[in-house]
């Protein structure tokens, strides 16, 4: 109880100041090639997001895929993820999360890169918004998240009976990450290797479970269980991609996150890639998991007799569901 109550008064506060702290990121934002549907929904607690919903390029649809941006990005960053599957049968729906882009902000909420309960609303907001479109595909949908965006893409699909697949790219859990960053601290912190030995780990636990509550004291906000999202997640099938030279989130982190999930699910490190970076790294081998993923766990076959882009796009009311 002694040894406990010295690690809350020395170091939670130390540990809470640099979790609130903001990496370095460049995160990935594009001019937009062309608008799509704009829409303007709204967040559970009142606060309106911007997004715009982009029909298939093909006659039929094969299913609908909701992206999630990553921390600092927006909407738009679609482009460069999910927008070929356009050509394949499948409606693109990319939104703003509070405090990015065209959405609004939350009031005394200052986002940062760890998932909050407020990026679960809004992901929330998404799905009820497409359930209400004419065009509604009873089928459900399936997630793309990038970062945080997947993060919150788990936990959402995992409370979602109509969410039918999840993609992530460098998702992280953040109480895994909490506990791998204290660990590396600690050798800062706590100089001589002998006491570090003699601290049983629960204790690293606790200090960043006292963190996290006083982070979310100060922040407003709750952030949720990535780790019990995952281990909830099936039926519905996984696709996680992680980089293998990313130093925020390292493989191990990631690889321990994924073996909560049980099957279907399938983990791909690209070598040589950074966090966020896997698509520059490998293009062709990324689109190309991507197109199996979805060919296996689509709702309907993905569309071989595409259109050309050129020709007048139907209307999303008057195409084949």
């Amino acid at each position: 109880a002694a040894l406990l109550s010295y690690l809350a008064v020395r170091y939670v506060p130390v540990i809470t100041r640099i979790f609130h702290e903001q990496p370095l990121f460049f995160p990935l934002r594009l001019t937009p090639k062309e608008t799509g549907e704009s829409v303007e929904l709204t967040s559970e607690d009142g606060i309106p997001l911007g997004g715009s919903y982009f029909p298939a390029r093909t006659s039929s649809r094969a299913g609908v895929v909701v992206f999630c941006h990553e921390f600092l990005s927006n909407r738009w960053s679609f482009q460069a993820y999910v927008d070929s599957l356009r050509s394949l049968g499948f409606d693109i729906f990319a939104f703003d999360f509070r405090n990015h882009g065209e959405s609004g902000k939350g009031p005394d909420y200052n986002p940062t890169q760890w998932l909050t309960d407020y990026e679960v609303r809004d992901v929330r907001a998404a799905l009820a918004y497409l359930r209400t479109r004419p065009d509604h595909d009873p089928s459900g949908f399936a997630l793309f998240g990038v970062s945080r965006g997947g993060n919150a893409a788990l936990v959402v699909a995992a409370e979602q009976p109509d969410v039918w697949g999840v993609v992530t790219d460098g998702a992280f859990p953040t109480r895994g990450t909490m506990y791998a960053y204290i660990m590396k601290w600690a050798e800062i912190y706590l100089r001589y290797p002998l006491v570090r030995k003699l601290i049983p780990n629960f204790c690293y636990h606790y200090v960043a479970w006292m963190a996290r509550l006083s982070s979310q004291r100060s922040l407003k906000c709750r952030f949720p269980s990535v780790e019990r999202a995952v281990a909830k997640l099936a039926p519905r099938p996984w696709f996680a991609i992680h980089g293998e030279k990313d130093t925020y989130i390292k493989p191990e982190i990631a690889k321990e996150l994924f073996n909560y999930a049980r099957q279907p699910k399938n983990l791909w490190i690209v070598a040589g890639a950074k966090h966020n970076r896997c698509r520059e790294k490998e293009p062709e081998a990324y689109s190309a998991r991507l197109l199996d993923f979805m060919d296996r766990f689509a709702p309907r076959r993905l569309v071989i007799d595409q259109t050309e882009e050129s020709a007048p796009e139907e209307s999303t009311t008057a195409r084949e569901v």
